[in-house]
């Protein structure tokens, strides 16, 4: 199945000296001189799907990203992004804007606690006496059986670290770090190249990359998970992926930072360390990390600093190894978010480490998920280095799973402690087990690589224009221990598939929740489903939700396609539409509740079609009311462009499924636009609708020359 999902996702993504330089790179990225409101992110099948896509907006192709068939472009003057996204069902894999809106997480305020120092290994770094959380994670431990994270590549995905600072590259030669990446400029650059960003400002990628592996054993200053045992060379090696700093401190967006992550991947690393996050969904960001899951990179992020059971990004994408923090008792931190999504816990509070390297210390109180995050992902970098040693290949969930086996229980209320993954991350265990693996059957247990699809309850996937759902949220949660993941499906159509995509996910059984599809995009009410879903038996499933893709109309100003001047064109959203189709859509008096329209009014749906002379047009609904076994009625109407009714039909014939539909078959006088009706007949024949409606229809359209 992993290598199936390899296949399909690369088949529809594709495939030190003296630091001098305090200014911040000039930013050649396209993305970061064009408007944001301009920007759009499209997911597209082939180049000439992305020809057929700019085309359709008008808009110009900025740049690519090959391996994850992405592209970036520019919408025309005066162009509403959301309007664009609409335009783009069916036709797109997805669209959205670019985000510019997410930060590193932001660090709590150091606070004087009493550490709890423990003993430490017998290494020489000066500060090591007050680096308390080494201890209580069985770092020294792991130390003295080998496990340093030797040949393992970290990529810190965060500000620049300074490079100049001899507790993270060694001096001058910078040996143990490697080529970076600076996705303001998308490009390259060499460990011993001038800092990506300002000194006295970005701070952060410098603490992380302490936490995860500072050089160990050196005689200066403190120690790191993986930071080897004296010499640099027996250290992880450490990889910048610059996403925050610029000219002004600020992200470089969510189409450059997914080419920060395929570069990473492509360019060696084995582990990835998120310590940032914010904003909402992203189909492109998830897209990035499931290309460096399923290249087998171990994904590690912060959970936030939100103190709340809320769920974070990028944290929360399936698959990425999402860390909350503890305090020195091991108590969840008190800024420390969790949650049912979170995997595993480490020491986040005021742990000390490495800093910008000015200044006599070069050290700082370090606190956050920011902190915890790194602490994990070089302890994945030493379990990841003990069973290569051992001549094994784990799968990035193998790696979490000997990290969660081994942790001990985060002390607390039940309520917050199941909140805190597998547990706080002991090394010392986590190693101890690594190296009694020798062979590849005693890895534990992969994980299962889910897909969930959402269909529209009306549609028929052989003639339906957009069968599927998009934006629907679909949530997994295990039935044997609580686990949630999270994600959400695209637009999908004939060639591919919208499926929400859950990488590397614990085996078992789930409950499959699906609740929307987004209201800001799209028409509908919440329409809640919910299935079970076995591992063992499949890895997928199919629900169906009502929705109405084709409901909203209009530009900024969000309106129900309720009337002439309304209609959806159809043209316009299927530019090569077939003589024969279908698309479903609902009738529903609860649509737009986020737009604060009339909740109560009453729905119908007009559609705008291209139609020649001589052309026969049929016309037929088939309807379903929500509630089981209750009476669905629909009525139809065709009109001119002119607003002249010219047919009219109801309760013609009964459908297959016992329901009631209505058919028209009309010849076309004459070239131009003509309006299909559809509503409900209770309005027609007792001159007042119901209230409430709630089913859902499809129309079959059927045009003969």
């Amino acid at each position: 199945m992993r290598q199936f999902l390899l296949i399909l996702l690369l088949g529809l993504l594709a495939a030190c000296g003296t630091q001098t330089r305090t200014n911040a790179p000039s930013e050649t990225s396209p993305a970061l001189t064009l408007s944001p409101e301009r920007q759009l992110v499209v997911g597209y099948k082939d180049d000439a799907n992305l020809q057929v896509i700019a085309g359709r907006l008008g808009a110009r192709v900025v740049s690519t990203i090959p391996q994850l068939k992405a592209a970036l472009l520019e919408l025309p003057q005066g162009s509403s992004q959301n309007q664009a996204i609409r335009r783009l069902v069916g036709l797109a894999r997805y669209a959205e804007a670019n985000r510019f809106d997410r930060q590193p997480i932001p660090l709590p305020s150091p606070k004087a606690t009493a550490q709890g120092v423990a003993a430490q290994a017998a290494f020489n770094d000066p500060l090591l006496s007050q680096q308390w959380w080494l201890g209580r994670i069985g770092a020294p431990n792991a130390w003295d059986q080998g496990g340093v994270g030797t040949g393992v590549t970290i990529g810190v995905v965060d500000t620049d670290f300074d490079r100049s600072h001899p507790d993270l590259c060694d001096q001058p030669a910078r040996t143990r770090c490697v080529q970076g990446f600076n996705t303001f400029t998308l490009s390259p650059y060499a460990p011993t190249d001038p800092f990506q960003g300002v000194q006295t400002r970005d701070t952060h990628g410098s603490g992380s990359a302490g936490m995860a592996a500072a050089l160990s054993n050196n005689g200066q200053f403190v120690a790191g998970v993986a930071g080897g045992s004296g010499d640099p060379a027996s250290a992880a090696k450490l990889m910048p992926i610059a996403i925050f700093g610029g000219s002004n401190g600020g992200f470089s967006g969510d189409f450059n930072v997914a080419q920060g992550i395929v570069w990473a991947t492509d360019h060696g690393a084995n582990i990835l360390n998120n310590s940032w996050g914010g904003g909402g969904y992203s189909y492109l960001l998830k897209d990035a990390f499931d290309y460096a899951l399923l290249h087998g990179v171990v994904v590690v992020a912060s959970a936030g600093n939100d103190n709340r059971d809320a769920f974070h990004l990028p944290s929360g994408y399936p698959g990425i190894l999402a860390v909350a923090a503890t305090n020195p008792h091991d108590e969840k931190a008190d800024f420390s978010t969790y949650g049912p999504w979170v995997d595993l816990s480490a020491p986040g509070e005021d742990v000390l480490t490495t800093y910008i390297n000015l200044g006599a210390t070069k050290t700082w109180l370090f606190s956050g998920t920011s902190a915890a995050s790194p602490l994990v992902a070089g302890a994945a970098a030493v379990v990841l280095q003990v069973l290569r040693d051992n001549g094994i290949s784990p799968t990035p969930y193998q790696v979490m799973r000997i990290l969660q086996m081994t942790a001990d229980p985060v002390k607390g209320a039940s309520s917050v402690t199941a909140g805190m993954g597998g547990g706080r991350v002991n090394l010392g265990k986590a190693v101890e087990l690594a190296k009694s693996i020798i062979s590849p059957t005693q890895l534990p247990e992969d994980g299962s690589d889910i897909q969930v699809m959402v269909l529209n309850k009306a549609a028929s996937l052989s003639t339906d224009l957009s069968p599927y759902v998009p934006l629907s949220n679909v949530t997994l949660i295990h039935a044997t221990t609580g686990k949630q993941l999270y994600a959400q499906t695209g637009f999908g159509n004939f060639t591919a598939l919208p499926l929400a995509l859950f990488v590397g996910s614990p085996a078992g059984q789930y409950r499959v929740q699906v609740g929307g599809p987004s209201q800001m995009l799209w028409g509908g009410s919440q329409d809640p489903q919910e299935t079970v879903l076995d591992t063992a038996a499949t890895p997928s499933v199919t629900l169906r939700q009502q929705a109405d893709i084709y409901e909203i109309t209009g530009g900024n100003t969000p309106a129900r396609n309720n009337t002439l001047a309304t209609a959806t064109d159809l043209n316009a959203l299927f530019p090569n539409l077939p003589n024969q189709f279908s698309l479903s859509a609902a009738i529903d008096s609860e649509n737009f509740a986020q737009f604060g329209l009339p909740q109560g009014g009453y729905d119908e749906d007009f559609y705008r079609i291209q139609l020649k002379a001589g052309d026969t047009i049929r016309l037929e609904t088939v309807a379903s009311r929500l509630v089981p076994h209750s009476f669905a009625d629909t009525y139809l109407r065709l009109y001119d462009s002119a607003g002249n009714l010219l047919a009219e039909d109801d309760d013609s014939a009964a459908n297959s499924i016992g329901n009631v539909d209505s058919l028209i078959s009309y010849t076309i006088p004459s070239d131009g636009s003509y309006y299909i009706e559809v509503l409900e007949s209770n309005e027609v024949m007792n001159n007042g609708p119901r209230q409430g409606l709630n089913y859902h229809y499809r129309l079959e359209v059927t045009i003969k020359p």
